[in-house]
This record gives structure tokens, C-alpha cells and sequence, in this order.
């Protein structure tokens, strides 16, 4: 559906340049976070990526919790889940320094619904992403997919493709919702995506977000996602 053609008729921007990973101030023990996916999670349409999804998330989750969020990132333009499954995991972790995520945040499946992936494959490439990721990291860590974005609005996408394309993407995030609620500590946030509407919130490409769209796609994450980590991966007391 999503044809060559449609692809050259994109302005293709870069990933987010600089380090990515970072951490934001607030109490200790900081929380750690891994953001792993596809061109939102790799920042396309952001200079760097303190001002992409990762970093911008970080900063909201830290100003809603009090915490120090330490945050790395891991993820390649164009990524379907298979792509992460297979090529992405390394970088859920940093063997140099010890560093292990206490949670886990998939931001990927656009690409499938682009490629017309079929829904059970789908699904079994998310439970496959799950596992793989347990049997990495050894423990049940949490592992969050967020929500596949609506691409009714996207004026990048042709106006003829948009209905049917936005359905198979709603599709493809429903078997998401599935592979979570079977899952153990496994979630889906319905975020709605990054913001579709024109102006500020999108890139120059007409389909990734704009800083400010990332801002304000983090700060709807940020908001679902406070809770689960305080739940799953609390700051230890420190006493009366």
C-alpha cells in the first residue's frame, strides 16, 4: 500500500544526532529507561535527541515522579518489529557500565502496517519481541508498547491510501493490546500517537513529529507511564 513512489515523494530527514542516552535530574535511585523502536524512537525530525522522544520523555517523567530518569535509546529509521527483535536488542543494555533498564518501551509497528503485514505475524513477532527481551535481561522487566499513532491526518500519506492504511494500523495495534493483556507485566498505552495536526507539531517531512510534537506526545506517555513505574519499578523507602 505504501508504495516507491509514495516513499520518494517523502522529504527524508535524518535521526537525531548527539548521545544517545542521557539522565535528567531528581531524587536517586534513578529510574532507567530504554526507549527501542523505529524513526519516532530514533527522533526523526529532532536536532538531537534531548529534544526527541526519549529525552523529552525523560525530562516529563522525571518533573511527574521527582526521579532521575537515566535513559538510552535504541533504534533504527525504517524498523519494523522484526528488525528490533533481530538487530536492536544489544542495545538494551551497556555491558560497560552495568547499566540495565528497569523498564522497557517499545515504539515500533508503523513500519508493518506500511509493509501490510499480516495481524498474526504481527502478533507473533510482538511475543516474540517479549520473549526475546526477558531472555536477554534475564528478569521480568516490564515491557510497554506504545500505542500505534492514528495516520488519518498525515498530509505525507496520499488522501486515497489514508482511510485504509489508518484501519490497518488500528488493526495491527489491536493485536498489540492482545499480546499485552496475555502478557505478564507486559502493557500497551493507547497514546494516540504523536500529534497530527499541522503547523508546529509535525517535522519538515510532513509525518514524523517536530520537536514540540514530541514534547507533546512524551508528556501523554509520560503521564500513563508515571504510574506503571512507580508500581512495577518503585524508589526503594528510605525510611521514616
Amino acid at each position: 500500500m505504501f508504495t516507491k513512489g509514495m516513499r520518494r515523494r517523502l522529504v527524508r530527514l535524518p535521526e537525531a544526532a548527539g548521545a544517545g542516552s542521557g539522565v535528567t535530574e531528581g531524587k536517586t535511585p534513578e529510574l532507567r529507561l530504554v526507549v527501542i523502536g523505529d524513526s519516532v524512537a530514533a527522533g526523526v525530525g529532532a536536532r538531537d535527541h534531548q529534544e526527541a522522544l526519549a529525552g523529552q520523555l525523560a525530562q516529563a517523567l522525571s518533573a511527574m515522579t521527582g526521579r532521575a530518569v537515566s535513559w538510552r535509546v535504541a533504534a533504527r529509521a525504517g524498523a519494523t518489529l522484526s528488525t528490533v527483535r533481530r538487530r536492536l536488542l544489544s542495545g538494551l543494555t551497556d555491558p560497560a557500565t552495568r547499566w540495565r533498564p528497569d523498564v522497557v518501551l517499545v515504539v515500533a509497528g508503523t513500519n508493518d502496517a506500511l509493509r501490510l503485514r499480516g495481524p498474526r505475524a504481527f502478533r507473533r513477532e510482538a511475543e516474540g519481541l517479549v520473549r526475546d527481551v526477558r531472555l536477554r535481561l534475564g528478569e521480568d522487566v516490564p515491557v510497554v508498547f506504545a500505542g500505534l499513532p492514528s495516520l488519518d491526518g498525515h498530509a505525507a500519506l496520499p488522501r486515497r491510501v489514508r482511510g485504509p492504511l489508518a484501519g490497518y494500523v488500528r488493526l495491527l495495534d489491536r493485536q498489540m493490546r492482545t499480546v499485552a493483556a496475555r502478557g505478564v507485566t507486559v502493557f500497551h498505552l493507547p497514546s494516540g500517537g504523536p500529534p497530527e495536526a499541522a503547523g508546529e507539531w509535525l517535522a519538515a517531512d510532513r509525518f514524523h513529529p517536530s520537536p514540540a510534537g514530541y514534547r507533546a506526545w512524551a508528556r501523554v506517555l509520560a503521564a500513563r507511564l508515571a504510574t506503571l513505574t512507580e508500581t512495577l519499578a518503585p524508589a526503594p523507602s528510605t525510611g521514616p
